[in-house]
């Protein structure tokens, strides 16, 4: 199995000898390149780059993996870093055995107690271990959208943070290059077929393993799709497209498309007010899904699945960013025109947001108490924005403005990353620095002139072009390595650049397009 070539120590020691070579000197650089660093160190160290002492281990030896079967099929797993399948396992933490880090990975990533039945072979850096579970292996009765058999884990330790979902697939099923380590998966077969069997225990309902409140739920959501199918198929459909569009505020697609538009439309201003909207909308969901851990519906009750989603249930981050994204565009659309107006028009904002929730219990990804709770906390975050907006000192404009505002941002979500172990807060951590330094090549300036229709579509096509080209340049790259730390670093980057471009990229554009097309 290819391991990486570095340990961490040699990555950071290279890395300091480049900052010798070029020369860095800026004291708030070489601060956020620490903060950075120490983000790093956080993720990796749930999987320690060392080499156990074990005199019996061959000393190059840093990774144990856990071979698990179930009758001719492996349990393997689908990683949130590098978005490829692989084995349970990972590397040998000091003062234990390889056999015992192997227990530990399989553990923390699936959420199955193994033991170890005997040692494979040694591929390259790696230890492969024949492994049995220690009790019968939770397998959904249904299938994921990629055609592979669920086995319940998101109580693993792991879960959501390093791990999607965890599966049994045959090796015939996997593609070499939807394997995290292609050279191996020809070897897939063979480990499978001298592991001895572990028991499995297949399910489509786990209700009982959760508290009272979730089980009502539970019987409502279901209650609910059955009154829903029942309908015509006319009916049906129309229900089914409204659900769709009332399901957009939280989709990617719809934020890329939100981020275009205030560029094009209102500019640098614009874009910093939508992007500190959404990355603490963002963070906030992210940190209480990963404290309270919550799981989703159709974890407990596979059946209720209508929509593709991984990570936890509590909150509902699609809710809350519809919640705070209408609540704010009611605000601005309505806050001049008076009162009247206002009282008028809140419960459209309502009504969308809401919508929002309705969709996201249909397609039982979340509880009805996860929704409601973000409508609530949605309710207040728009509360606070509007105070912060009309405020007399530090108001959200200020704010905006100074770097030293987008600077201790990044340096507060670094340090939540080092502990969160969240991939997901170190990306979070990248656009607010590239926001940070963007910030200096920024002018605030108004436009010589309006861009007309024709201007507008062609801007933000460049801006769209801009963005996708470093998307898919950093998933190219990313992609290319099968090392979990570099695969996160090198995703950090095209954050980092996301997070430049989202402002250099507005200005430039706007600029030039205004100056010199305009006749």
């Amino acid at each position: 199995m290819k391991m990486p070539q570095l340990r961490r120590c040699e990555y950071l020691g290279w890395l300091k000898v480049g900052m010798q070579v070029v020369g860095i000197q800026n004291v708030v650089v070489k601060m956020i390149l620490g903060v950075f660093l120490l983000c790093l160190s956080g993720i990796s160290s749930a999987n320690p780059v060392n080499v156990n002492n074990n005199e019996q281990a061959d000393k190059h030896v840093v990774g144990a993996v856990c071979v698990i079967r179930v009758g001719e099929k492996l349990v393997m797993l689908s990683e949130v870093i590098t978005k490829k399948i692989s084995l349970p396992g990972g590397y040998i933490e000091p003062n234990t055995t390889p056999e015992e880090s192997a227990i530990r990975e399989a553990l923390e990533e699936t959420g199955i107690k193994v033991e170890i039945a005997h040692l494979i072979q040694q591929r390259e850096r790696a230890l492969i271990y024949a492994c049995v579970a220690q009790d019968p292996i939770l397998v959904s009765t249904t299938k994921d959208s990629l055609g592979f058999a669920i086995v319940e884990s998101w109580f693993a330790e792991h879960f959501g943070k390093e791990v999607r979902r965890v599966y049994l697939i045959s090796p015939d099923e996997l593609k070499a290059s939807d394997y995290r380590f292609p050279n191996d998966k020809p070897l897939l077969k063979k480990w499978l077929a001298i592991t001895p069997e572990s028991a499995v225990d297949y399910y489509s309902d786990l209700s009982d393993r959760v508290n009272l409140l979730h089980q009502l739920e539970l019987q409502l959501i279901s209650q609910f799709q059955h009154w829903v199918k029942s309908w015509p198929q006319t009916q049906q459909s129309i229900f089914e497209t409204t659900i769709a569009v009332l399901n957009l505020p939280g989709e990617v697609g719809f934020i890329a498309f939100l981020l275009v538009v205030s560029a094009v439309m209102f500019g640098t201003k614009g874009v910093l007010r939508l992007s500190i909207i959404l990355l603490s909308v963002t963070f906030i969901s992210s940190v209480l899904k990963l404290s309270i851990g919550s799981p989703r519906p159709f974890y407990i009750v596979p059946a209720l699945k209508q929509a593709s989603a991984y990570g936890f249930s509590f909150p509902s981050g699609h809710t809350l960013i519809a919640t705070v994204l209408w609540g704010l565009a009611w605000y601005y659309l309505t806050h001049k025109r008076g009162l009247l107006v206002m009282f008028l028009l809140l419960p459209v904002a309502y009504f969308l947001a809401f919508g929002q929730a309705v969709a996201r219990v249909w397609y039982g990804v979340h509880f009805i108490t996860d929704t409601m709770a973000s409508l609530i906390l949605g309710t207040g975050m728009v509360a606070i924005y509007i105070a912060w907006l009309n405020a007399e000192n530090n108001a959200l404009d200020d704010c905006i403005m100074s770097k030293w505002f987008w600077l201790s941002l990044s340096m507060f979500v670094g340090f939540i990353a080092s502990f969160s172990h969240a991939p997901e807060h170190v990306y979070l951590f990248s656009v607010l620095l590239g926001i940070f330094l963007g910030l200096d090549y920024v002018s605030w300036e108004p436009l010589k002139r309006p861009l007309k229709v024709g201007q507008i579509i062609f801007t933000a096509g460049l801006f769209a072009l801009g963005a996708g080209v470093i998307a898919w340049v950093t998933n190219w790259i990313a992609c290319q390595s099968s090392v979990s730390l570099i695969v996160l670093s090198i995703r950090s980057l095209g954050c980092f650049l996301a997070g430049i471009w989202l402002l250099t990229g507005t200005t430039l554009i706007r600029k030039v397009i205004s100056t010199k097309l305009v006749a």
